[in-house]
């Protein structure tokens, strides 16, 4: 049963949400991929928490993170031209500084140093890791990054950023959902099946998973589990670290390697989702053929596999004749695109109290206490879990696929890869 507690999670991040706060004060939030963000090119324009900034890289290859609006006469930095290190407002010529800073007010006529010293300029501090860009926004005084397994250095990467028109928790609860893995991506997952590093994936479409779960010091451990003909048990385990990353298994035989789902809540009705791969070898950082169709009809934009196109009234861009060849969903650009669209059909934001859980929903019920859990630490002066202020030294396991043998635990198995 859902409760009211449960749907009020659905507001999130205007003005002084609990939500919003929880985040700005405890997490580091991701904007943008690192590559998108090169000297010389216009600001980027970013959204999150309900607030409006601009992101640059500087000369001296440091990111600025500022308010959009000039704290002059408040125009759009998002127009600004881009100087060394730091933009010039096109309005009246202010130009702010990396590090948050007014250098230049050429229509302050007195004292024009001290008068750009005295003007406060919002920004805050940017890191970057594992090839993302991460924002502090609870203030200058940025705690420790947590250590990521997709963030080490001699690993491969790809990456692609979406804007998806819901709130942020529908996506979140579809990352760590494994049983609809099985019957929404199924067209996608048989093609991946072929190949050798994702044979284990057609123990994924036989038969829906038991779910269970552990709480973690960063969050959620999830646990779907499936009954082999051998009495053996295929476990897929997700890792979600709270509230943001949700690390899925691609194949036994690659331990260093993943699928990545991070995801920052722009306002209440849209979120960025960021996707990515990552691995030992150089395939992990190319655009993973195995999730998208090789038709230029459906061919998606590889730095954007999950764009959701139209809305009710044209069925989100749904093939039917497509649908009708044999391709189950008729959402035929990316496996992600499937993903995108079904959240967005839930509405801009999902009315928790007429949902009717069944018992594969454990890892979202428990989610959910999570969050619900964490607002009431919150708010007697606790730590969540995940929390960036307890972070240094901590680091989120890799998620692990395994099949475990008749009468032993799969908790052991996901205790020796996080100790290995």
């Amino acid at each position: 049963m859902t409760t009211l507690a449960e749907n009020e999670l659905m507001t999130l991040v205007e003005g002084e949400a609990p939500m919003g706060r929880l985040m700005r004060a405890n997490y580091w939030l991701p904007f943008g991929l690192s590559d998108q963000l090169v000297h010389g090119q216009a600001p980027m324009p970013v959204r999150l928490l309900g607030q409006n900034y601009v992101a640059f890289r500087a000369e001296d290859g440091r990111v600025g993170f500022l308010d959009e609006l000039c704290p002059h006469r408040r125009a759009s930095l998002l127009l600004a031209r881009a100087e060394g290190n730091g933009l010039r407002c096109i309005y009246h010529g202010w130009k702010m500084d990396v590090s948050g800073c007014v250098v230049e007010c050429p229509n302050q006529a007195v004292r024009a140093e001290q008068f750009a010293a005295s003007v406060p300029v919002v920004h805050f501090p940017v890191h970057e890791c594992g090839g993302l860009a991460w924002v502090w926004l609870g203030g200058t005084d940025a705690p420790a990054f947590p250590e990521l397994p997709f963030a080490d250095e001699d690993l491969y990467r790809y990456w692609c950023v979406s804007r998806v028109p819901c709130n942020w928790l529908q996506g979140i609860e579809g990352t760590i959902d494994s049983a609809h893995v099985g019957l929404l991506h199924q067209t996608w997952i048989a093609e991946a099946a072929k190949m050798a590093e994702h044979s284990n994936l057609t123990m994924a479409l036989d038969q829906p998973p038991r779910y269970e779960t552990q709480s973690t010091p960063y969050g959620l451990r999830a646990a779907a589990l499936r009954k082999t003909a051998e009495g053996q048990t295929y476990v897929r385990i997700t890792e979600h670290l709270m509230p943001l990353v949700t690390i899925t298994p691609v194949g036994r035989s690659m331990p260093r390697a993943g699928s990545v789902f991070v995801l920052s809540p722009m306002d209440d009705t849209h979120h960025l989702l960021f996707f990515g791969y990552f691995g030992d070898t150089a395939h992990s950082a190319k655009p993973p053929t195995e999730i998208c169709m090789q038709d230029a009809e459906y061919q998606p934009d590889p730095r954007d596999y999950t764009g959701v196109r139209g809305d009710r009234w044209t069925a989100w861009g749904q093939d039917r004749a497509l649908m009708a060849a044999g391709h189950f969903t008729g959402f035929g650009r990316s496996l992600l695109e499937e993903d995108a669209v079904i959240q967005s059909s839930m509405g801009p934001i999902i009315d928790r109290s007429k949902e009717h859980l069944s018992s594969s929903d454990v890892a979202v019920a428990t989610a959910r206490q999570m969050l619900l859990d964490a607002l009431s630490a919150a708010g007697s002066g606790e730590l969540p879990p995940g929390s960036a202020l307890a972070a240094e030294g901590a680091r989120l396991p890799n998620a692990l696929e395994v099949v475990v043998p008749e009468g032993e635990r799969w908790e052991d198995a996901a205790l020796d890869q996080v100790t290995a």
